[in-house]
C-alpha cells in the first residue's frame, strides 16, 4: 500500500513539475505566416503542413531551454540578409542544404530522387518556398 502510494504521489509531483513547461508552450499558429526576413521574395510558411516534423527540429533549445520563438529573435538568427552566411543567419538556416534543420536541407531530404518533387521543395523559383 505504501509502495502504491509513494508511487502515486511521485507522479502527481512529476506532472506538476511539467505543467508549467507544457503551459510556457505558445500555441501553434493557425494558416500561413509571412517569414519576411528571407529577402526581396517573403516566405510563407504553414505550421499545418509540417505537422510530422517535431517541434523541436526547429525550435531548437537554446541554452538548455525549448525555445519557441521566431528564428529571428534576438540572440537567434538575427544576422539578416543574404549577404549574411554565418552560423546564426537567417538566409542560413533556410538555404544551408548541409544542416538537417535547415529547410532545404529537410525539404532535399524528403524529396530525395523524385524531380517532381525537387523541383517543388527546393527550387528557387516555382517552388512552395519561393512560388
Amino acid at each position: 500500500m505504501k509502495k502504491i502510494l509513494l508511487l502515486s504521489l511521485s507522479v502527481l509531483v512529476a506532472v506538476a513539475l511539467a505543467m508549467p513547461a507544457i503551459a510556457a508552450r505558445p500555441a501553434v499558429p493557425e494558416g500561413p505566416i509571412k517569414m519576411a526576413l528571407t529577402g526581396k521574395k517573403t516566405v510563407t510558411f504553414n505550421h499545418n503542413t509540417h505537422t510530422s516534423v517535431d517541434c523541436a527540429v526547429c525550435h531548437h533549445e537554446v541554452n538548455g531551454v525549448e525555445n519557441f520563438g521566431k528564428c529571428s529573435d534576438a540572440g537567434c538568427h538575427d544576422a539578416i540578409g543574404a549577404k549574411e552566411k554565418g552560423k546564426n543567419s537567417y538566409y542560413r538556416i533556410a538555404h544551408d542544404k548541409k544542416l538537417e534543420n535547415s529547410c532545404i536541407g529537410c525539404h532535399t531530404k524528403v524529396a530525395g530522387t523524385d524531380k517532381a518533387k525537387k523541383k517543388v521543395l527546393t527550387s528557387c523559383k516555382g517552388s512552395a518556398c519561393h512560388p
